[in-house]
């Protein structure tokens, strides 16, 4: 009789560990960061999780600049206390235009300068949620090897809104040492993509606006228009982010991919015009959707429709 009601109550125990381990799971994926968990650091924070962890001090801010003409008169105004400037200018030199790969020396130039090593956890934010380039700077620190990095959703936008303190004081920093340690996955160039044209296990998404897809936009002065055979348009800004400039719900993100064809199973190549809109979408797919192969064509049609020979390299309207 003892043994059978130590039987029935190992029985009752495993199925409550399973029970609460199943509740757990479904916690994690639905939140967005099933990407994660491997080291603790959720990919994509929420103003609450910032103002909870804001005075740790392994936490960094990074304020992401956009193309607005005064967005660092606004930045010395107004800022997270504690946040250093990210200039575009020095983003996009250390990533590059795609012809060759990031600059690893650059990249760990810029980080030291602002203050970063390779155990800080950053948080990268902007003005709002909308603008790329706080998603390229994300991409470029995870190619370099940066473990802890977080993207704040809404950006100062969203922290003011709910009346939380900004400052108008710089950060102090004290130089650090940084060493990028480059992770190739996460990464196409052109010869890759074209390798992958015809791959049934490959999806291409083109994350720029239907006129560029098509070829019927010439704003960028590219010598050819259009986009990359098979390519799948979905762009960045109405499929990803709502209005306001925060993220989609996961079940809006899923169903906008994955009706498209864009699924879990395949790898997933995203571009744009210079690999900056494409980052967006990188995110999304691999650290809020959970997708395990996603790769960023930094080249884009910037490399593609300009510097690379079209009898090789084809291109569809």
């Amino acid at each position: 009789m003892h043994e059978f009601s130590r039987g029935k109550r190992a029985v009752f125990s495993r199925k409550i560990i399973t029970v609460l381990f199943t509740v757990f799971f479904f916690l994690c994926l639905f939140s967005g960061y099933q990407n994660a968990f491997a080291n603790g650091i959720p990919a994509l924070v929420e103003t609450q999780w910032l103002a909870e962890n804001l005075k740790k001090p392994e936490i960094s801010l990074a304020y992401v600049a956009s193309m607005v003409q005064d967005d660092k008169a606004n930045f010395d105004k107004k800022h997270i206390t504690g946040s250093v400037y990210l200039d575009i200018g020095s983003l996009m030199g250390a990533l590059g235009d795609g012809g060759a790969v990031p600059d690893k020396a650059k990249f760990e130039s810029l980080m030291g300068n602002l203050g970063i090593s390779n155990d800080t956890h950053v948080v990268i934010y902007g003005a709002g949620g909308g603008n790329p380039f706080i998603a390229t700077a994300f991409w470029l620190m995870k190619y370099n090897g940066h473990k802890n990095v977080s993207y704040l959703n809404g950006g100062i936008t969203k922290w003011a809104s709910e009346n939380r303190p900004t400052t108008g004081e710089p950060a102090k920093i004290t130089p650090a040492k940084y060493k990028a340690m480059p992770d190739e996955s996460i990464m196409a160039d052109a010869v890759y993509v074209l390798q992958n044209l015809k791959n049934p296990k490959v999806a291409i998404v083109d994350a720029r606006g239907v006129e560029e897809y098509k070829g019927t936009d010439t704003t960028m002065g590219n010598k050819r228009t259009g986009h990359i055979p098979s390519a799948i348009n979905l762009n960045f800004y109405p499929t990803n982010l709502n209005d306001d400039g925060t993220f989609k719900s996961v079940s809006d993100l899923k169903t906008a991919y994955e009706s498209k064809g864009v699924t879990k199973d395949k790898e997933i190549i995203v571009y744009c015009q210079g690999g900056v809109r494409a980052s967006d979408t990188h995110f999304v797919l691999k650290y809020i959707l959970g997708y395990p192969k996603v790769r960023n064509y930094v080249g884009s049609w910037g490399e593609w429709g300009n510097r690379l020979d079209p009898a090789k390299y084809p291109a569809e309207k």
